[in-house]
């Protein structure tokens, strides 16, 4: 891969008129995966107390797809970057890079920058990946906070080899390190949360009771709390979720473990068979979860919902294709199709138009109008963590 820069701006020290707040544009292409002929990932990581790490990948599949001639190698993609104020969305930073990618051999073109930060702030980076001659055009949006203090945005995952990980979801016997930006930790507890059997709340749920539908709302302790030196390679064997340092102290940062090998995407019966908690009623899902035939019992299920082969077979594509773009977009504490928009992105699909505010996402589908609006709330301030607030309007 080569780099080449075509401009950096930088207006940080620039005085930031506020007139009123900017909930930015639409950023609805995020989460759908159909916009565009490459779907990036990126992640951010706080190396230094003034500098953000920026990597992220693209699929050489989808970048061989993009080129006009097979038999080309090589493709280029234009990054640019806007580094925004997350309090009111005032542009601090931005910078262009083009990137060169060969496209023939390897799973993934892996690309990295670095963001100058200033302490104290929280921000809203915007990533924009182009080139309007292959039709690659991806925007996406993350928080970074340059905050003191112990959080997520100060810490990532790698596996063994020292590659960077894109999730904090890994699979049983996985073997990952964690890595820490330049202020020595040294050990740290590990507080262990086994995973819970998920509970589908629904928008209208007015909050009564004990639901649960991750390992760590609610719990009074873990489970098991250990030592783990940053930077060692380790493996944990235990599905459930690892929080290093204290999630009942507000120390923010954690592992998902998961039996699922192939995650993001959806592979065997027991996988296939949870998620569909979503839409049987009580009595359905408990016939299928005692089944001792769990495929004929699945197929019966969607036989059932769509009255044909055909349309049960195209029902189940869209179903667990949406769950595994869940699990992509959504991870937190638990598997993305397990949170709440993960919840509404598989029932729904990708929403019409999402609206960013320093604390929130707005969902539209329909007109912006006469649409349905579901708002999720970042309540507990780890990244990518986000709750719907409820309403009896749904």
């Amino acid at each position: 891969m080569a780099l080449s820069l075509s401009g950096c701006y930088s207006f940080q020290k620039s005085p930031a008129p506020v007139s009123r707040p900017n909930r930015g544009s639409d950023f609805s292409a995020m989460y759908n995966n159909g916009e565009s002929v490459v779907n990036p990932q990126v992640t951010a990581f706080i190396s230094t107390p003034s500098t953000a790490d920026v990597f992220f990948r693209i699929k050489t599949r989808e970048l061989r797809n993009a080129l006009a001639n097979p038999l080309e190698e090589q493709i280029d993609v234009y990054v640019k970057y806007y580094l925004r104020s997350a309090a009111d969305f005032h542009l601090l930073d931005t910078c262009s890079m083009r990137f060169d990618f060969n496209v023939s051999s390897g799973e993934y073109a892996n690309g990295h920058f670095n963001v100058k930060l200033q302490a104290g702030l929280k921000y809203k980076l915007v990533v924009d990946f182009a080139n309007s001659r292959y039709n690659i055009h991806k925007r996406l949006l993350l928080d970074i906070k340059n905050v003191p203090g112990f959080n997520d945005d100060k810490f990532i995952l790698k596996s063994e080899d020292d590659e960077v990980l894109f999730s904090n979801v890994v699979a049983t016997g996985q073997k990952i390190s964690v890595q820490t930006c330049t202020e020595t930790i040294g050990s740290i507890d590990v507080e262990y949360y086994p995973m819970q059997k998920y509970v589908s709340i629904p928008p209208y749920w007015n909050g009564q009771g004990k639901l649960r539908t991750d390992p760590v709302a609610g719990a009074s302790a873990p489970d098991m709390i250990f030592k783990y030196n940053i930077g060692d390679v380790i493996c944990l064997t235990e599905p459930g979720f690892y929080a290093l340092g204290s999630m009942l102290k507000n120390e923010k940062f954690g592992i998902v473990v998961t039996d699922n090998e192939t995650f993001p995407t959806v592979s065997t019966l027991a996988e296939m068979k949870e998620p569909i908690s979503l839409v049987a009623s009580e009595k359905e899902y408990a016939m299928i979860d005692s089944s001792q035939n769990l495929k004929k019992s699945i197929d019966a299920f969607w036989l059932g919902l769509s009255k044909n082969e055909k349309a049960a077979k195209e029902q189940i594509r869209v179903f667990y294709n949406r769950v595994a773009l869940a699990n992509t977009f959504f991870s937190n504490t638990v598997e993305g199709w397990k949170t709440d928009r993960g919840m509404v992105f598989v029932m729904l699909g990708p929403p019409t138009i999402v609206n960013i505010t320093p604390t929130s996402e707005e969902w539209t589908y329909g007109s912006e109008q006469s649409g349905t609006v579901f708002t999720f709330d970042n309540f507990s301030g780890l990244k990518n963590d986000y709750s719907l607030v409820r309403s009896n309007t749904y």
